[in-house]
């Protein structure tokens, strides 16, 4: 091969390593295993994973936080006064839009590489998505009503944070693993991916996940929803049919 055919071979590596490169993606690709969660007779709650990949480019320190959010529902929380003796609940408050199941994983903890104010603003902490509805008695502090929402929810297994939960490759792949309690509510549940680099939001991606009742079991909560009367009705007639022909079987015995 002579000189110039070498050069000319070397060129063509070279820019062919440039276009390779110009066209590799960038930003962040995610996916879920499963869209769509069947509620069944012997449902036992479910698992999902949220996967993904990001490409870096330069020195920066990524992070990926991933948050999968349940439907907002109302809640009441009361605390406990002594009254005449008597330990009594009162002084209720009311919140809207608490979200119903709460869980999050992100690569470190998010207080390392966020500011407080920027966890609440995009939805990090489920005590601020929480809406007060009027206000809290006056010689109490609204926060310690969203972190007593937030303690009892844990407690019940509704909210839960993972601050190393979400496995992050050196080549940018990462998943999350999740698992939704059976007594987690049905609906559509928000799935949101963040991606940070040096603390600074770069992209975020959302996803959704419907949980859903099926067979008998989506008959019997239509009907409960849609005619309560008929449905305590038939619901206690049953009770008392099933008392009677257990009493009958065991005196024929």
């Amino acid at each position: 091969m002579t000189l110039r055919a070498l050069l000319l071979a070397m060129m063509l590596c070279v820019l062919g390593a440039g276009v390779a490169h110009a066209q590799r993606p960038t930003g962040l690709s995610t996916g879920i295993t499963e869209e769509e969660v069947a509620v069944t007779s012997d449902y036992r709650g479910a698992q999902l994973t949220v996967f993904g990949v990001h490409w870096q480019r330069g020195p920066a320190r990524s992070d990926v936080v991933v948050v999968l959010r349940g439907p907002g529902e109302r809640e009441i929380l009361r605390r406990k006064r002594r009254i005449l003796g008597l330990w009594i609940n009162s002084d209720p408050v009311r919140f809207s839009e608490a979200p119903s199941f709460f869980a999050l994983a992100s690569t470190r903890p998010i207080g390392t590489f966020l500011s407080a104010s920027t966890i609440a603003n995009l939805g990090l902490d489920p005590g601020a998505l929480a809406r007060l509805e009027g206000g809290t008695p006056p010689d109490s502090d609204p926060a310690a009503y969203r972190r007593a929402l937030v303690r009892l929810k844990k407690a019940a297994g509704l909210y839960r944070e993972s601050p190393r939960g979400l496995s992050l490759e050196d080549d940018g792949a990462f998943k999350a693993p999740f698992i939704i309690p059976a007594n987690a509510p049905v609906g559509a549940y928000k799935v949101d991916v963040f991606l940070f680099r040096n603390g600074r939001l770069v992209q975020r991606k959302p996803g959704e996940v419907v949980i859903t009742r099926i067979g008998i079991e989506k008959t019997i909560y239509t009907a409960a929803q849609t005619w309560p009367l008929l449905y305590g009705f038939s619901a206690v007639l049953f009770a008392l049919a099933s008392g009677y022909a257990a009493a009958f079987a065991f005196r024929r015995r």
